[in-house]
């Protein structure tokens, strides 16, 4: 077996074997799916890599679910990032009118089966968004709640995120929120995501396209063993080359 071959080994865990028996939708990398056919889906569920997403409620006034796409997101080492992106021209389109336009997304993330059988688990979460602000009193935030899943919706609080840009001057912001959960991780975990915009006055702004979320996972020792040896071969044909 090649090294590109065992990479891909350890990248997808065989992941034909590892599909639940569910109705759920499958993106790979970059592609996506809108939220308003995952929520009419059987099970509400999206499959990005070796994670499994169940929307469980959406809510909004301002922002329809037929608007927003769902886009997979898997960085290059997937060990160290697999989720989803939701994207849209989120907005204050009607700046001073003091209403805040705001949703909420909650959801479950789970290791797959046949991961969680080889020991994954979710060991941290990164939250990103690209939130602009203009005009004091202004904000673009992402707030959220992280709980450890225990079949009870809203219990076992294991962390918050918050993510925002404001119209200060100068603008502040913080794009970007990041946590650890501790060496043995979690199998699922419910996320409750509640995004604003709020353009203060006339002529303020208040805005973003995207808003990500994903997660990191403990490697198997198979998966270790694997990339150990792809190691090994690769500094083998780079001495062979010397």
């Amino acid at each position: 077996m090649n090294v590109r071959a065992l990479c891909a080994l350890v990248a997808t865990g065989l992941a034909a074997g590892a599909l639940p028996a569910r109705a759920a939708i499958t993106l790979q990398n970059g592609q996506q799916v809108q939220l308003d056919a995952v929520l009419a889906s059987q099970d509400h569920q999206v499959i990005v890599g070796d994670k499994l997403f169940t929307f469980v409620t959406y809510t909004s006034v301002s922002f329809p679910a037929s608007g927003i796409a769902v886009v997979g997101f898997i960085a290059p080492n997937p060990l160290t990032g697999t989720g989803f992106d939701l994207t849209g021209g989120f907005s204050d389109v009607n700046p001073g009118d003091a209403t805040i336009p705001e949703f909420n997304v909650r959801y479950t993330v789970e290791v797959l089966p046949a991961f969680l059988a080889q020991g994954y688990r979710i060991t941290d979460a990164e939250l990103l968004f690209n939130g602009s602000a203009s005009g004091v009193g202004s904000y673009a935030r992402v707030d959220e709640s992280l709980l450890n899943y225990f079949g009870q919706p809203g219990q076992n609080l294991i962390t918050t995120a918050s993510a925002w840009a404001y119209g200060v001057n100068p603008p502040a912001n913080q794009l970007q929120d990041y946590h650890t959960f501790g060496p043995t991780g979690y199998s699922k975990i419910e996320v409750d995501k509640d995004v604003q915009f709020f353009a203060h006055g006339a002529g303020s702004t208040a805005s973003a396209s995207f808003v990500r979320q994903s997660f990191s996972q403990i490697p198997t020792p198979g998966a270790v063993s694997l990339l150990a040896v792809a190691g090994l071969v690769v500094g083998a044909r780079r001495r062979s080359r010397a």
